[in-house]
């Protein structure tokens, strides 16, 4: 496949967020960020089944787009790829109730998860490799970070 070829242009800009995860320092909190935002502006101006369709949509481009661009620059799981951050971070944006704490909680407790990768997020991020595996990961992660902010909801 060329570099230059239109699979992969819109792949490597799909998979970057428009080449946002080229940044040097922090791609995969950066990429949180935009997918916290972006939930919350779909969640508070569209239909909720819009809001799940343009996900699934991502979700379904992003394992396509995952592939393309991996095969071509070799390397898995690129810190550049912050497409699954975005995506993890609409699983706990879609449960919770929006207000200041919960959306803090909400991106802070992803990134926690989501860094620290602990058990199945570990084991799916040694094991599966593939678009799939990259992720699942952060899905796993999102809804990690979802049971946490229950349970903190729950205690205060």
């Amino acid at each position: 496949m060329k570099s230059n070829s239109t699979s992969f242009i819109f792949s490597d800009l799909f998979c970057t967020i428009f080449k946002i995860g080229n940044l040097k320092y922090m791609p995969g909190t950066i990429g949180s960020i935009i997918g916290v935002v972006a939930g919350i502006f779909l969640k508070n101006t569209i239909p909720i089944i819009y809001y799940v369709l343009i996900i699934l949509l991502i979700f379904f481009l992003a394992i396509i787009t995952i592939n393309i661009y991996q095969t071509k620059v070799g390397k898995e799981d690129r810190s550049e790829i912050i497409i699954d951050e975005f995506i993890g971070q609409q699983i706990p944006i879609f449960f919770i109730e929006l207000n200041i704490l919960n959306i803090v909680m909400c991106f802070m407790l992803f990134r926690f998860f989501d860094i620290l990768k602990i058990f199945p997020t570990n084991y799916i991020d040694r094991n599966f490799k593939t678009s799939y595996g990259i992720i699942a990961d952060d899905v796993v992660a999102g809804f990690q970070a979802l049971g946490a902010i229950y349970l903190i909801r729950l205690l205060i």
